[in-house]
């Protein structure tokens, strides 16, 4: 079953959250258009992900297909979001664990994987378009990891 894009009765700061659980899921679940759907996408996005940063839609879409390349699952918690009533731009924190595994490893008995624990700072914006809240600025701080980093960076 196809992830929705739009769910209904999400409160505003739940909305918000859904920025990024969609692009999580779109990753998790090699959905292209979920993904974007979190995204603002145009050249102001950015992503900066240790050590790099990557600046506009057209890079960082580059970028994700390498991420879209493997079997991946982003665990998210600890969610906190400012919002003022009324805004049309919010902030979010959040941890992360991601796991990446090369497609004809993924189900191999020994560990094969990329994990890397993270911080999510995060920038949104609301699409007067759409109504959906958007990711325009990701910096994913690694505080650490563990296997081959090659699974994800090459």
């Amino acid at each position: 079953m196809a992830a929705q894009v739009t769910l209904t009765a999400l409160s505003p700061r739940e909305a918000v959250a859904d920025a990024l659980h969609r692009c999580v899921l779109g990753i998790d679940s090699n959905n292209q258009d979920l993904f974007e759907s979190g995204c603002w996408k145009n050249e102001s996005m950015t992503v900066v992900a240790d050590p790099i940063t990557i600046e506009g839609w057209t890079a960082i879409s580059e970028f994700f297909l390498k991420v879209f390349a493997l079997v991946t699952t982003h665990v998210t918690s600890n969610i906190r979001i400012e919002l003022k009533d009324g805004a049309d731009k919010a902030s979010m924190t959040a941890h992360a664990l991601a796991y990446h595994v090369r497609p004809d490893e993924a189900l191999k008995p020994e560990d094969t994987s990329y994990t890397a624990s993270c911080l999510y700072f995060i920038d949104l914006v609301k699409d007067s378009n759409d109504g959906l809240w958007k990711i325009k600025k990701w910096e994913i701080k690694i505080l650490w990891t563990t296997g081959d980093r090659a699974v994800l960076y090459g």
